[in-house]
């Protein structure tokens, strides 16, 4: 059994990974274990956004316990701090060059050979816009929305849930909590997900396809 430890940003990656991605990779003969970035480490509190330097200090420490184990990252785009590698200088890029230059300084700084970094364009939420039908089913159980509403956010962005933006306006999220004040990121989220399913995730996310795909190869 091949062994993958991922890394990720906060509760809601962490429980994609334990209810999707990890029952699929098993089917490839790999194990992943999550957990959630280290934010605090005298409470022992983790999830959420820190800087680059406490990240790379949880990770790197996560190599050490874990020297023959493969690691990789399930991290926001949006709100990352901009002290990240590549995060200043690579503002002018369109977006997958820009994540593609990201993810390899990341894996160039961290200097772990069985490093696979990942940043998810623009924010895990982008990964529901892969079913706006489904999205408007779940979401509109106990809320009032208008037809299509998610629907048209993605035709604004050419029609790739990838490319809906990252301001704080504007970011995924932002755009479904403006529609639906209750939507629960944890919760909803992943139940969204997996009535859409794996395989439509990939058909429409290609980044995080790319991603995926890299796991399931690992040897």
């Amino acid at each position: 059994m091949i062994r993958l430890n991922i890394t990720a940003e906060g509760f809601s990656e962490e429980r994609f990974v334990t209810d999707m991605l990890r029952p699929h990779l098993l089917e490839f003969g790999i194990y992943a274990e999550v957990r959630k970035v280290l934010t605090n480490r005298k409470l022992r509190k983790r999830g959420g956004i820190v800087g680059y330097q406490k990240f790379k200090n949880d990770v790197t420490q996560w190599f050490r316990e874990c020297p023959e184990v493969y690691h990789t990252t399930l991290i926001d785009l949006y709100g990352l701090k901009n002290d990240f590698p590549g995060h200043k200088t690579t503002r002018h890029l369109q977006p997958y060059d820009r994540i593609k230059e990201m993810e390899r300084l990341l894996k160039e700084d961290l200097g772990f050979y069985k490093f696979i970094p990942y940043i998810q364009l623009h924010e895990y939420e982008a990964l529901l816009y892969a079913d706006t039908t489904q999205m408007e089913k779940w979401l509109g159980l106990y809320n009032k929305i208008a037809d299509n509403c998610f629907a048209n956010i993605r035709t604004a962005a050419d029609n790739n849930p990838e490319l809906i933006n990252e301001s704080p306006d504007t970011a995924p999220s932002k755009r479904i909590l403006a529609v639906c004040d209750a939507y629960d990121k944890v919760n909803d989220g992943i139940l969204i997900l997996k009535e859409i399913g794996l395989k439509k995730l990939r058909n429409e996310c290609a980044h995080f396809n790319e991603w995926l795909t890299q796991l399931e190869r690992l040897k």
